[in-house]
């Protein structure tokens, strides 16, 4: 319909010349501020009624009438704007159009910012089941939606938030599973994605773990399986089963690790760190004889290669935070205003099992309180430190210096 397109044009070439030029004197007498969500409501009513109110170009004026409206704190008539850009698209493309996918994100966006986590849910449920049906559920190009709609939930309730629940952890597992589920049909057992998707769910089931635990903060792991099997039970949620969690988070690590010695385009250094991260697991599990195995697995892996033997000796030289917990920086009530952020020298020891000792905050400046110092210190001796190693073996290291970040509390880290 190029009649339609060129009047499109017309009428977006217009939005940039509704308001007065720069250099224009104003009128004398009070003008009311400008409002930008006039110009697209003035285009809209222009091409609704030349072409209808489901012209194919009206999706765009209403994916930009929503996000002027959401950048003004209009929420509801945003979210009116983005389902009217939804309902354009349908009747134009079909139910299942993914043209739609950017409006529906934006709905999602609004129902997080309104409160309501499980109507963005639903919103991300019916992007999935959407892009499925127009695709098809084993179809590769399915790997990218995906993949945004776990980036989301990673953005929007990271794990480890105070505000990420269960539901929202469940929810990661779910998507990481059909990431696997849809990648070995597309790709095989041995792909490149296919080993990705088995590490997200096994960080997916790892995080749960952490998360169950932490919710107690009484018992080890050890402790679950031999008193109830490995069973929870917690508010709102009727049986869970922390050792299971555990089990199908260490599966989906081990193919990972298959499918990574199965592809030749896998370096050692990529498959040494691999085993070192799983190592880190186990640590955090206080599972230390098989980490010490695993670190000492990821050692060999570098040196018995003729072309990064000689990052052995320096791979794990030094100790660092384990991979799945390593801190965020630490946010102070009674920091300071004119320190602003901090970088503190951390002076401790970390012994061969990855245990922090002997904790020492190096030249703190004046201002920092007890309290504060208190604090940091406790945190660092919290965090598991994965162990260096020499010559192939862990050891203890005395005297480290870590660097740790702080923040006045209310900052963005």
């Amino acid at each position: 319909m190029p009649q339609l397109t060129l009047a499109l044009g017309c009428v977006l070439a217009g939005l940039s010349i509704l308001s007065p030029a720069r250099g224009e004197e104003p009128a004398t007498g009070y003008v009311s501020p400008h409002d930008p969500a006039n110009d697209y409501l003035d285009a809209i009513d222009r091409i609704e009624g030349d072409y209808g109110p489901y012209a194919t170009e009206l999706s765009d004026l209403y994916l930009g009438l929503g996000q002027t409206l959401l950048d003004s704190g209009d929420y509801e008539r945003a979210r009116d704007a983005f389902h009217r850009g939804v309902m354009v698209v349908r009747v134009n493309s079909g139910p299942n159009s993914p043209e739609q996918t950017n409006h529906l994100y934006l709905i999602a966006n609004i129902e997080m910012l309104r409160g309501e986590a499980k109507a963005a849910d639903e919103v991300l449920e019916n992007i999935q089941f959407i892009n499925s049906t127009y695709f098809g559920e084993d179809s590769p190009e399915l790997l990218p939606v995906l993949d945004r709609i776990y980036q989301w939930y990673q953005m929007m309730r990271p794990p480890g938030s105070e505000f990420t629940r269960y539901a929202d952890y469940e929810r990661i597992i779910e998507l990481t599973e059909d990431m696997v589920e849809v990648s070995e049909a597309a790709n095989g057992n041995t792909h490149p994605e296919t080993a990705a998707a088995y590490r997200r769910l096994g960080e997916a089931q790892f995080q749960t773990v952490r998360y169950l635990m932490g919710e107690t903060m009484t018992l080890t792991l050890d402790d679950y399986v031999a008193v109830s099997g490995g069973t929870l039970y917690t508010p709102g949620v009727v049986k869970v089963s922390v050792g299971e969690h555990y089990d199908n988070g260490r599966k989906a690590f081990r193919k990972y690790f298959e499918a990574m010695q199965a592809n030749e385009s896998t370096t050692p250094l990529e498959y040494a760190e691999a085993l070192a991260n799983l190592g880190d697991w186990y640590l955090l599990f206080e599972k230390t004889r098989t980490s010490r195995n695993l670190y000492q697995e990821a050692y060999a892996t570098l040196a018995q290669s003729e072309d990064y033997a000689e990052l052995a000796d320096s791979y794990m030289a030094h100790p660092k935070p384990a991979y799945f917990a390593t801190p965020q920086p630490g946010l102070l009530e009674d920091l300071p205003a004119d320190l602003g952020d901090l970088n503190l020298d951390i002076s401790m020891t970390v012994t061969s099992f990855g245990d922090v000792r002997y904790v020492e905050v190096i030249n703190a400046p004046e201002g920092l309180s007890e309290d504060s110092l208190g604090q940091i210190k406790q945190q660092i001796r919290e965090t598991p430190f994965r162990p260096a190693m020499k010559g192939g073996e862990v050891v203890t290291t005395k005297e480290f210096i870590w660097r740790y970040e702080i923040l006045p509390a209310g900052s963005a880290s």
